[in-house]
């Protein structure tokens, strides 16, 4: 029997555009094309294990959950047996338009015009080499989004989804305009345990110190995928506040306020100096540091050979014996002839020129909060670079864009 040449998921539940992923009612444009496939020769456990690689792969590479898209390409193509996917190696439906540089399909689909009623048109689909063009592809769509929209398709990315049913929802009504899409991949995902595929986040801050000198990316990817934002110098004393373990146990971390990593850059190990000496009968009060904070003499010179104490994204606690003020700006003493800025530690209050938005350690807007314009705001240390833009620390994971800021 004749398999009809089908997709695994209707037109109708995808935002109909021809650079976003569509799959469609196919019909063979030439019934010679069509192909007998069987249930034993294209079995479920041969897809998954051929899938299961090479999505991993592509998570690697891109930044994404390799589950979400292995459930994808088995609803898109049912499990490898649509239309497209035995005669373009095409899993996830994807159009090709007139930038397309590569092979191409030709197949009867079937649209709907604006009142639901159906027609049918021979479409352009992207053919593929194999399995691994087609996930690789859709791998870039996911990471670069549209022309129109390149962070189209942000919330799946690993940095920004904390699960992923996070990603599924984030792909619901963007990458399908079905408002099930996520439940249909969600229960893909559990019924087949393919969350046993994904890598593992953890969002404990650690301190290290750079063994090798490099840059730092806006994403958790290779870097020839993403931009570059910083940099951090062999020596560097380094906060990590996210890191994504890998199938191959390689990991990206992410350095605050830099940007991410691969692992091979670090090396586990303190951060910070060895605890000050107490200075004797000044009573002590603990304080939070809120900033990064170099250490000065009374001077106020660099103090030789020492770090400066890192405050991690939860703020560091540090003792502190009072106050001096050096060439008119008011420290903190820590220790015997060392001191640090107090604004590092009490904030300098800055006020806004229009209303902010609040961000965190990412850059991202994770909350709904809105500081309104006039407000005094208490700043901590000097403006810090996140991905390109210049932030002010205003609390814990919590920033705004120092632009917000009257020039004082």
């Amino acid at each position: 029997m004749k398999r009809r040449l089908i997709t695994g998921f209707s037109a109708a539940v995808l935002a109909a555009s021809a650079v976003i992923p569509v799959t469609n009612n196919l019909i063979a444009a030439s019934p010679a094309r069509a192909e007998k496939v069987s249930a034993a020769t294209v079995s479920e456990t041969t897809f998954l294990n051929t899938a299961v690689s090479q999505a991993q792969k592509v998570a690697k590479k891109y930044g994404l959950y390799p589950s979400v898209m292995i459930a994808q390409a088995i609803v898109e193509s049912n499990w490898g047996q649509s239309g497209l996917a035995v005669n373009a190696n095409n899993l996830f439906g994807m159009k090709a338009d007139d930038k397309w540089p590569g092979a191409v399909y030709s197949a009867k689909t079937r649209e709907e015009d604006k009142n639901g009623k159906s027609y049918y048109v021979v479409a352009k689909f992207r053919k593929y080499n194999n399995y691994q063009e087609s996930f690789d592809d859709n791998g870039n769509k996911l990471r670069n989004g549209v022309s129109w929209q390149p962070d189209r398709y942000q919330g799946a990315w690993l940095e920004n989804a904390a699960s992923y049913t996070d990603a599924t929802k984030a792909l619901t009504g963007t990458y399908a305009t079905a408002n099930n899409y996520n439940t249909i991949l969600n229960t893909r995902i559990t019924s087949s345990n393919l969350t046993q595929y994904d890598p593992k986040i953890s969002n404990a801050s650690k301190s290290y110190v750079v063994k090798k000198s490099g840059a730092t990316y806006a994403w958790p990817t290779d870097h020839s995928v993403s931009a570059k934002t910083d940099s951090v110098n062999k020596g560097d004393a380094v906060t990590v506040t996210k890191t994504i373990t890998f199938y191959n146990g390689r990991k990206r971390m992410y350095i605050s306020g830099k940007g991410w990593v691969n692992d091979t850059l670090l090396d586990a190990g303190s951060a910070l100096p060895p605890a000050s000496q107490a200075p004797k009968g000044d009573e002590k009060v603990n304080k939070t540091l809120m900033h990064n904070s170099f250490v000065y003499n009374d001077k106020g010179k660099r103090v030789k050979g020492m770090k400066a104490l890192k405050s991690g994204d939860e703020g560091k606690v540090i003792a502190t014996y009072g106050t001096k003020t050096i060439n008119g700006k008011k420290y903190y003493r820590i220790g015997e002839d060392q001191y640090i800025a107090c604004g590092n530690i009490d904030g300098t209050f800055r006020t806004l020129k229009k209303n902010a938005f609040v961000y965190n350690d990412y850059g991202n807007r994770d909350n709904k909060k809105v500081m309104k314009k006039n407000k005094s705001v208490a700043t901590y240390g000097a403006a810090i670079n996140i991905y390109g833009k210049k932030y002010y620390r205003i609390g814990i994971h919590q920033y705004i864009k120092k632009a917000n800021f009257k020039v004082e």
